[in-house]
């Protein structure tokens, strides 16, 4: 019995160069470098937390001598910031709404004390 050969079997294997598998992992690597700057980016809270602080400031209702230094989710957290003023010779109290707590300061003292906030937040 005779066998029929396909002329297209006869052809030859192409060469494929030893850069073709860099360029998967390559890609993958670019891919999750991307993704990483990306989530950085999306879940950052620095400029968060300053919008919210200002947008605090700017929406209450007057205070009369008190001014809001800084905002934050919890009571606890309003808390510690009040001691930490407190201990620096600052006088702080908290005021509470449905959303979030406001450390307040008399209005001289407004620049000393965003100072030690933000110091002591870091």
């Amino acid at each position: 019995m005779a066998v029929h050969r396909n002329p297209l079997q006869d052809q030859g294997v192409p060469v494929v160069s030893s850069a073709h598998f860099l360029i998967g992992p390559l890609v993958a690597g670019c891919a999750l470098g991307l993704i990483a700057l990306i989530c950085r980016w999306v879940f950052s809270t620095d400029d968060r937390d300053r919008r919210r602080v200002e947008k605090a400031i700017g929406s209450r209702q007057d205070l009369g001598l008190l001014v809001t230094v800084a905002a934050t989710r919890s009571r606890d957290d309003a808390e510690m910031l009040r001691d930490v003023l407190r201990e620096a010779g600052v006088r702080a109290s908290i005021s509470e709404d449905e959303l979030e707590c406001h450390v307040l300061v008399f209005a001289k003292d407004a620049d000393a004390a965003r100072r030690l906030v933000g110091t002591s937040s870091t």
